[in-house]
């Protein structure tokens, strides 16, 4: 191997000497050009003035890095009209004016830093024997241009928090080339509105509800087309059902600590027109047959604050005090005021019901190993790695513990066992089962046939609940195009069924009734936004969130 072989690229250089280290090549070249131009007035120049050093990196060799020991010269201008006397010849075939790596290099040097970063993409140069600082990797993608992008037809727009609850922007995708168009500053509408009037051939506009992206593509492409993201509409239904639930969760509370098979179903309302407010039930709460631990005692303790403050949150209200003045007046959150002056009783995040497990899905098999005689913990697990389950063996101690117990007796450990507090589903778990597909049966024919569903029981017992629930899964069979139903004829229905959640969605709803419209019937959707998004956030993380707006921008627009 001779230098000239690094060199094909560039006729005029010529190697004079070739040297290998342990971890470099290198080559001292000089020009073979007998004239050079001068940068300034473009004239020919042939008097040499003086030959001066330079050093440039390449690609490496072999594994090795490829280091340029180049002689240049300066020159003299001869040009009367020129007001530069010297200058020195540049190498457009090797590198630009001033640089000291090649183009290739400087290309794989922006790859890097475009997948990694900083910190990271200078490790990994290290590794591939092109080491350079993180600075100047951060350097190289800053200066890298942007992508040749056509004009976008079809735009995905969502916020995303710089710094959540404070500072926000806008990213746009392309729907039809899935990649990101730009990041904007603020999620006000107004960079948004600048943009759009600025790029007039967009068609179609993909958002979620948020009022000011509206108004800004109202303003900014008047003759674009709105559709409104339907699983951003799922959600919002989906609380406006939590909502309903929560208002009657006296009467769920009561279902639940009914079994079953004894309950007696409430006749319903014909046409579900309203819902009438039942008084909460009176709930005696279990007296423990132990002391109860330290752990409990301030579990408890923190409920009966919560307790008071909810009474006191409902005096205020029954006495005309605003929200605002409320929350001041406690000082306690907004969100807390609404919620504890919406729901009847105080809510318990924790009554006494057993957390889940991993051993609850081998609850027959460690009943059967019981019964058979079995107590020892690490036979067990051993059982159950034989049979290719892979369950830490902490959780089999807890699980043999809790139900054999030190004495060898199944039982609790210590005392007397309690019955535990019936398991009260809350209205947000009860929402999204609402709102999730029911399981198909066909798909575990052997599996056993489950208990009846808490919903249907709640169908079965409050009035009119059953009424307003079909109300509400109409629209979810329409957003998941399971049937087809024009809009206004459900928001009628909505807003004359007397269910005050749903009529206020339905309102909010009429608002933006074509954009939503629209997302019933067209196939575009929101979901690759929400994609890009999650990557835009991946990117921020991993510089630890002190990445500038320039910088962030080259990152998330370039396709890596």
């Amino acid at each position: 191997m001779s230098g000239s072989d690094f060199l094909l690229d560039c006729p005029d250089l010529r190697a004079t000497e070739f040297s290998l280290e342990d971890d470099a090549v290198t080559i001292h070249v000089e020009s073979t050009a007998p004239s050079s131009s001068c940068p300034r007035c473009g004239g020919t120049a042939v008097r040499v003035h003086s030959r001066y050093p330079r050093t440039v990196t390449d690609l490496p060799a072999h594994g090795r890095r490829l280091i340029l020991r180049v002689t240049a010269r300066r020159f003299f201008c001869d040009q009367p009209q020129c007001t530069r006397t010297l200058f020195c010849e540049r190498f457009p075939e090797l590198t630009t004016a001033h640089a000291r790596t090649t183009g290739p290099l400087t290309e794989s040097h922006q790859a890097i830093g475009f997948a990694l970063g900083g910190e990271a993409g200078a490790r990994l140069a290290e590794q591939l024997a092109v080491p350079t600082s993180p600075d100047t990797l951060l350097r190289r993608v800053k200066a890298a241009p942007d992508e040749p992008q056509p004009p976008a037809r079809y735009i995905g727009i969502d916020d995303w928090a710089t710094r959540k609850g404070q500072h926000y922007g806008t990213i746009l995708i392309d729907l039809e080339r899935h990649c990101v168009i730009d990041i904007l500053p603020g999620r006000d509408g107004v960079a948004l509105k600048t943009w759009l009037e600025e790029h007039p051939g967009v068609e179609v506009v993909t958002r979620d509800r948020w009022p000011a992206f509206a108004q800004a593509v109202r303003e900014g492409a008047p003759k674009a087309k709105q559709v409104a993201d339907r699983w951003h509409l799922l959600k919002n239904l989906r609380e406006a059902v939590e909502r309903l639930f929560a208002r009657f969760s006296p009467e769920i509370n009561k279902i639940a600590t009914q079994p079953s098979s004894a309950e007696t179903p409430a006749p319903s309302t014909e046409g579900g027109s309203t819902l009438p407010a039942v008084p909460a039930p009176s709930v005696p709460a279990p007296t423990p047959s132990t002391p109860l631990s330290p752990r409990e005692q301030a579990r408890r303790a923190k409920q009966t604050v919560r307790e008071q403050r909810h009474c006191r949150v409902r005096e205020l209200r029954d006495q005309g005090h605003s929200i605002r003045n409320t929350a001041k007046q406690l000082g306690v959150s907004t969100k807390m005021v609404i919620r504890y002056r919406r729901e009847a009783t105080c809510p318990d995040w924790k009554p006494g019901r057993k957390a889940p497990s991993q051993m609850d899905e081998h609850r027959v098999l460690v009943e059967e190993w019981i019964k058979s005689g079995g107590r020892n913990t690490a036979e067990l697990h051993r059982l159950l790695s034989e049979k290719g389950f892979r369950v830490p063996y902490d959780a089999v101690r807890r699980c043999v513990n809790r139900k054999i117990g030190s004495t060898g007796r199944p039982g609790r450990r210590t005392g007397e066992a309690t019955p535990p507090r019936p398991s009260v589903p809350s209205a947000r778990k009860l929402s999204f089962q609402f709102i999730s597909p029911p399981n198909d049966e066909k798909a575990n024919p052997s599996a056993e046939p489950a208990e009846p569903r808490f919903l249907d029981r709640m169908r079965a017992s409050i009035p009119g609940m059953a009424a307003a629930l079909d109300v509400a899964s109409e629209l979810v069979s329409m957003l998941r195009k399971e049937v087809t139903c024009p809009l206004s004829d459900w928001l009628t229905k909505a807003e004359g069924s007397g269910v005050s959640e749903l009529k206020t969605f339905a309102q909010s709803l009429r608002e933006d009734e074509a954009a939503v419209s629209a997302a019933l019937t067209d196939a575009w959707s929101n979901g690759p936004v929400e994609g890009q998004v999650n990557r835009l956030k991946f990117i921020k993380r991993s510089m630890y969130g002190r990445a500038g707006w320039r910088l962030l921008r080259a990152r998330v627009k370039r396709k890596t």
